[in-house]
């Protein structure tokens, strides 16, 4: 999780439930695999740059090669920030960030699918979903697709559908937002009185209120959502 520079947060706040969804057998084109066929594939690229590892064009930044993760002091490399999956080798970190995502896609795809969300002609939020799959808990890109159809119902479109559903994929079945504590994860690194760009701009919250999570988690997902949407703007016609 890098510290790139972050667009205004957003300000909705609605509470929604994780409903389970049903599993069932997946069918889809090789299209949405070859988003992730090598480091150099359009999803790959994507999920770099939302890392703060790519450039939009593509190129490297420093942290790809080594950062040490603000939310858990855990060391990264690679394009996805392997949390030390691979050792000290980037072809053994970028190899398993690729197999990692790889083996996440049937999963997703159905959960689109039973969400009446086609992934092929929504590449955009099945990336999102994917990178939220690197980057957050398992559950979290679970329920991502289910609240980007709850987004679309509530007529967001584009990538304010996209922002509100990554922020609330994050509500546990209690209706808490989660994303870490003021020790590990997002929150700490929102409730660090060193990070002032998170800090200046949730002053005006209760920290570890409602809103306070809301916009903290917002802050951090439209960085990365606004990464993928330039990649995709570069490479896509």
């Amino acid at each position: 999780m890098s510290k790139v520079q972050i667009s205004r947060p957003a300000i909705s706040l609605v509470t929604d439930s994780i409903d389970n969804i049903s599993e069932f057998s997946t069918s889809y084109s090789g299209n949405l695999n070859s988003l992730f066929a090598n480091n150099s594939s359009v999803g790959v690229l994507a999920i770099c740059a939302a890392e703060g590892n790519c450039q939009i064009d593509g190129r490297k930044t420093s942290l790809y090669y080594y950062h040490v993760d603000p939310g858990n002091r855990k060391v990264n490399r690679g394009f996805c920030s392997d949390q030390g999956r691979g050792g000290t080798n980037l072809v053994n970190a970028d190899a398993g960030c690729l197999s990692r995502t790889r083996s996440r896609i049937p999963r997703l795809v159905r959960k689109l699918q039973n969400s009446s969300i086609n992934p092929e002609q929504n590449i955009e939020a099945f990336i999102n979903n994917l990178d939220q799959w690197n980057q957050a808990s398992p559950r979290v890109s679970d329920s991502f697709p289910k609240k980007y159809a709850d987004a679309q119902n509530k007529g967001l479109k584009g990538k304010e559908a996209i922002l509100w559903a990554r922020v609330e994929a994050f509500r546990r079945r209690n209706g808490e937002l989660e994303a870490g504590s003021s020790r590990v994860g997002l929150f700490s690194i929102c409730a660090n009185p060193k990070n002032t760009y998170y800090t200046t701009r949730l002053q005006q919250y209760s920290i570890f209120s409602e809103r306070w999570r809301w916009n903290c988690i917002a802050l951090d997902q439209r960085r990365r959502l606004e990464a993928i949407n330039q990649v995709l703007a570069r490479n896509m016609k």
